[in-house]
């Protein structure tokens, strides 16, 4: 494969994941308010979800498809978050300063940390020593727990929701998250939503793949790795949805939909799509030394950096954001320099 043709894929892997994660938002979205499941728990479970799409499609091709690459999966799930917490949060901060006032992000953010720290603790304490060194891997006992705690971790959010149904922040995306303005048949109503789901799930399968494929064709022939590339490019373009929403929020005052965004996405991220990954692979996830040493702890250090700045109180000026932009720029100059 030229790299010309990778590039193609690449570029219309990337387009067709985008139009895919779009479709099936809105027939997810379509579908649950037909049976009047209340809009902030749509936004915060099935549109969060959803969005993230790309990223579970990116990374279970990654580790089923024909160029299956533990690398892959754990490069995408941990380039996303570092991607998340640096350069959107900073774009996001860089056009309009954020504060926090929902308690519900602010509980939500310790969880996030918390969730960023076992994933490495469950590494190390599966790392054992090989005729070739240290080998780290992500268990797939890991992998169920991860599942399990993301099953718990939609029943708190669904019942803090309902709790917490005068907050600020549930009608902010009450109003923001969910709109079907569709008077339509029930039967109607959802077979039209069925339609875009499946429509969907389609085009993620088939953008993921060329995504994937594009994106080991441009390693291979530039002689970066497979880790490098997930880390930044697949990261990169699977959370485009994610920084979309977060931009808008922002345009509009949103504030807490801004970095809720985020932090719902990353949670996601780590228990829901690493957690299936290395379910689904015997023996679990095997990482490589730099996403053990390096980039995993990376991962976390910007979580915490991220979270005590916005569970201080204060807002998160642009000066702040411009600083979190300069340190996803020195990290990528990094990786593609030094990696």
């Amino acid at each position: 494969m030229s790299l010309m043709t990778s590039m193609f894929f690449l570029l219309v892997g990337a387009a067709v994941l985008i139009t895919g994660g779009e479709i099936l938002v809105r027939g997810a979205v379509r579908f649950a308010s037909l049976f009047k499941i209340p809009p902030l728990i749509i936004g915060l479970t099935i549109v969060a979800i959803c969005t993230s799409a790309p990223e579970m499609a990116v990374s279970l091709v990654g580790i089923l498809g024909k160029s299956a690459s533990a690398d892959i999966a754990v490069g995408n799930v941990v380039g996303s978050n570092i991607y998340n917490m640096l350069f959107i949060l900073g774009l996001t901060a860089l056009y309009r300063p954020l504060g926090i006032s929902s308690v519900l992000v602010k509980r939500e953010i310790p969880f996030l940390i918390v969730v960023s720290l076992a994933t490495w603790l469950l590494a190390w304490i599966t790392t054992r020593a090989t005729e070739g060194g240290l080998l780290h891997a992500f268990p797939q006992w890991g992998g169920f727990l991860f599942i399990a705690a993301f099953i718990g971790y939609m029943i708190w959010t669904i019942r803090a929701v309902r709790k917490n149904s005068n907050d600020a922040m549930a009608q902010d995306l009450a109003d923001q998250q969910v709109t079907v303005p569709v008077q339509t048949s029930l039967v109607k109503g959802t077979i039209i939503s069925l339609v875009l789901i499946a429509v969907g799930l389609a085009l993620l399968i088939w953008g993921s793949n060329m995504f994937v494929d594009g994106a080991v064709g441009v390693a291979t022939l530039m002689g970066v790795s497979e880790l490098v590339i997930s880390l930044t490019v697949l990261a990169a373009g699977t959370s485009l949805p994610e920084l979309v929403v977060s931009l808008i929020a922002a345009i509009q005052g949103k504030q807490d939909i801004a970095i809720g965004n985020i932090i719902g996405s990353n949670t996601f991220n780590l228990l829901g799509i690493l957690g299936l990954s290395s379910a689904l692979v015997p023996g679990g996830l095997t990482l490589s030394r730099q996403a053990f040493v390096l980039d995993i702890p990376i991962m976390i250090a910007v979580a915490i950096v991220g979270g005590v700045l916005c569970i201080t109180g204060r807002k998160l000026s642009r000066w702040e954001g411009a600083v979190l932009l300069l340190g996803y720029a020195f990290y990528v100059y990094y990786l593609f320099r030094f990696c």
